[in-house]
């Protein structure tokens, strides 16, 4: 999968809007697919996510900012389970 298809489909992911919810204040469980996407082009700093496909400071944020961080958080979530 490549980053645009999973900037696309992670707002879409149930796991996903849980982790956007854990950095909102206060803390929510009913994050919705459009607030999921504006989470990732905040973070990526782009207007749009298909800036992906062609700026490599956006492509490096969603690396740092959020793919590694979900993972992170994911793993730390199984730990919890």
């Amino acid at each position: 999968m490549n980053i645009l298809q999973l900037a696309g489909s992670l707002p879409r992911d149930h796991q996903f809007r849980a982790f956007v919810g854990y950095f909102m204040v206060p803390v929510r469980d009913d994050v919705s697919v459009d607030e999921a996407a504006t989470f990732i082009r905040d973070a990526c700093e782009v207007e749009s996510r298909r800036e992906l496909a062609t700026d490599p400071e956006a492509q490096q944020r969603f690396h740092t900012n959020i793919r590694l961080t979900f993972l992170a958080w994911k793993e730390r979530q199984a730990e919890h389970a």
